[in-house]
This record gives structure tokens, sequence and C-alpha cells, in this order.
């Protein structure tokens, strides 16, 4: 279930001298948006709303961003596709992203449980698109969590998200019981350096949180890139290196205290750190070596890396990763009115449209609305495409779309 701390979302509003204000809360739980409107003239934009004397309705702010069409993506062949609306849900984690399950093949016995992250507004296409495409472009690797299936809307065949694997057990961030392993350290810093050299892609966000343990493997294993880049390229930032974040992640394992990073990234040193004379081990942390064993083996390895070979450039890698930019959406005719009965048709690229404007020209749109969480249950389920169906109802929706 989304955490209430990052359940609502602010995508816009107005502030009107003199009242009535209005903002638009969106909902992740229920991907629907609220207008609150105030009757009292707000000050400024950072003076929260006071709901209690407001008032609320449903509105319809959601954008239909431009669909990554299938032609642009370029997917490479082993890459499969789903179907949404045949996708069940099993749980929602965060905003965009939900636990679900669906049937791999037609001779699979046991539905498949993957990862499906997703867009609907268009603020986040861009990072959707740099993540899907390189996370589906990275070989097979023991200690990275595997890409699984493009996921295709239901009117037009065109791509909506992703899904990957899903590994059960938690995150280390979130399963403390375990006892933290000296060789999943050294699994960590191996394939940071595969990423790094071999691929030339920098995670960017090494954390606990996207750190996994594969119950079936016993091995470490990095998910997540949504903060990712090509070295020297789009969506690259020193301030974001991953020796640092190695640097920092081993730390907050070791003494749960978290504090260093509480900072812009371009403050954060890691020398704060490593030049502590004592790392102080929290007493619920388990570890199967002494602390200073796990201080030496991250030594000599941000030495080496610090040191030794470096690359200015992804395309310095022997197996780089690229991709396509981003796709412009086709031109398109929009009409403008004075309001006076004059009327402008002016041609060119639009971004989204409102899904209420589109609506009213008669135009499909996708569904993205679904019920809250709390009302699932007792035979209720709902699939990714927000449709509710009865548990037994599900049998034989699954099959693949390739």
């Amino acid at each position: 279930m989304i955490d209430d701390e990052w359940r609502y979302f602010a995508p816009g509003g107005a502030l009107t001298p003199g009242g009535p204000s209005t903002c638009f809360i969106l909902d992740w739980d229920q991907r629907r948006t609220v207008a609150v409107t105030m009757d009292e003239a707000q000050e400024s934009e950072d003076v929260p709303f006071n709901t209690s004397r407001s008032t609320s309705m449903p509105w319809d702010l959601i954008y239909t961003p431009s669909i990554y069409r299938r032609t642009a993506i370029r997917r490479p062949n082993h890459v499969e596709t789903v179907l949404r609306s045949h996708l069940l849900e099993l749980d929602r984690l965060t905003p965009n992203v939900d636990l679900v399950s669906y049937m791999a093949c037609t001779s699979a016995t046991e539905p498949r449980k993957a990862v499906f992250k997703y867009y609907f507004l268009f603020q986040f296409l861009y990072k959707v698109w740099h993540e899907m495409n390189l996370w589906m472009r990275l070989p097979t690797h023991p200690h990275l969590v595997p890409f699984d299936r493009l996921v295709l809307d239901e009117l037009h065949g065109h791509v909506v998200g992703f899904t990957s694997l899903y590994i059960p057990g938690g995150t280390i961030s979130e399963n403390k019981s375990r006892a933290f392993k000296l060789e999943w350290l050294r699994q960590l810093t191996s394939v940071i350096d595969d990423l790094n050299f071999k691929y030339g892609i920098a995670h960017q966000d090494v954390s606990a949180r996207n750190l996994l343990i594969d119950p079936k493997t016993d091995a470490l294993m990095l998910f997540d890139f949504n903060y990712s880049g090509r070295i020297g390229g789009i969506g690259y930032g020193k301030d974001r290196d991953d020796v640092k974040g190695v640097i920092f992640t081993l730390y907050e394992i070791i003494t749960r205290d978290t504090h260093f990073r509480d900072v812009p990234h371009y403050k954060q040193n890691p020398d704060d750190v490593q030049g502590l004379e004592e790392w102080v081990q929290h007493p619920d942390v388990k570890l199967d070596h002494p602390v200073s064993k796990y201080r030496s083996v991250l030594n000599d390895w941000a030495e080496k890396r610090r040191n030794g070979r470096q690359i200015s450039h992804y395309t310095e890698a022997p197996e780089y990763i690229d991709w396509p930019d981003f796709p412009a959406p086709p031109p398109k005719d929009t009409v403008f009115s004075d309001g006076k009965g004059n009327s402008t048709v002016v041609t060119g690229v639009v971004l989204n449209h409102m899904r209420r404007d589109e609506r009213e020209k008669g135009v499909a749109v996708l569904n993205w609305e679904r019920p809250a969480q709390i009302k699932l249950g007792n035979g209720n389920r709902v699939l990714a495409n927000g449709q509710s169906v009865p548990d037994p109802e599900y049998a034989g929706l699954g099959e693949p779309n390739s």
C-alpha cells in the first residue's frame, strides 16, 4: 500500500487575487484528481490550502501524454510485451509502481509476479523513457534485477510502461532482520564496476532501498534505474558518483546513521564517512565479519577506483549501451479562439492534451482511475487498467501479447 506520506501530489493550481483559489490534488492511490477551492484569498503559494473551509470536486486534470510507439523504442528482439489489461494488481508499492501478476505463457501453471512501473502524467515522460530503454538493454547479470516486459495499452498497442522481475524478501532497507554479509559488499562493488566500465552506465542512486537479496541464489541484486545515466551523456551528474554511493550505503547499513546524505548531493563528501575513526555498529545490525573487515574491503576498492582506470564518456566502455533520444510526437492541429467567434488553427508539436478536452471531442483516451485499495478484497480485484474483476474471472486473462 502506498504510504500516506507519498500518496498525494499537487500537479498545479491557481491563486486568484481576492479569491477564490484552486489547487489540484492528485491521489496516486486512486489515480484521480480533486480540485480543492478556497473562497478566501491565498497570500502565498507556500501557504497550504485549508481544506476545512474549502469545497472539493472530482476534476479530470489528467493529461494524455504522448504514448511511446513501439517503432520509436526499437526494442531488442529478446524483449517481449504484455497488455496492461492482462496484469492483475497485487499491491501498490509507491506512486507509479505496482506489484502485479500475469500468465507468462499459455502453458504456465502459475502466474509470474512482476513490478509494473508506468506513467500517466507528462512530467514523468522523459525519466521513464530513459529508465525503460536503459534497463531493457542491460545484459543478463547475476547482480542486476532482470527487466521483464514492455507493457502495452489496450487501445492502440502503444507502450505505457514496463515490468521488472519481482524478487521477494524486501529490500535491504525494509528487511533489517538479515545479517548483511561481506560477500554482498563484494558483489555490490563488482556490479558497480561492470555498470561503469563495461556498459558505461552510472546508477546514481546506490542505497539500501535499491538492493535486494535473491532468496534462490543468496545474491545481492541492484535495481531501480530512474536516476541512471550514460557516463558523460544525458542524465549523468558527477555529484551522484557511484563510488560515493557505495561508501555511504555501507556506512548506513552498518550504523543506520543516514544524516550524511541529508544534504544536497554536491555537499555529500565521502571523506566525512571514511575519515571516521570508528563506525559504531547499530545494536540491531547483524554482520558475518567484524566492521573493520568491511571497511578494509571498501577502502581497498574505493582506492582502486580513484587511482585506477577512468572513463569520461560512455562510448569508451567496451559494451556501452545506447538508445534513441526521446521521440517528438507527430504535429497536430490545435484550434485557438479569441472568444468573439474567431478561431485560428496552429499546427505544431503538442506534448500532452487535457484528457477531458479529448473526451469532449469524442477521442478515445486511456483510463487510469481505479478503486481505492482499502475497498478491494473479499474476492474483488483490479487489473492494471483500473478495471475491477472478481478473482474467479481472472483465469485466462493473462495470455501475453508479444
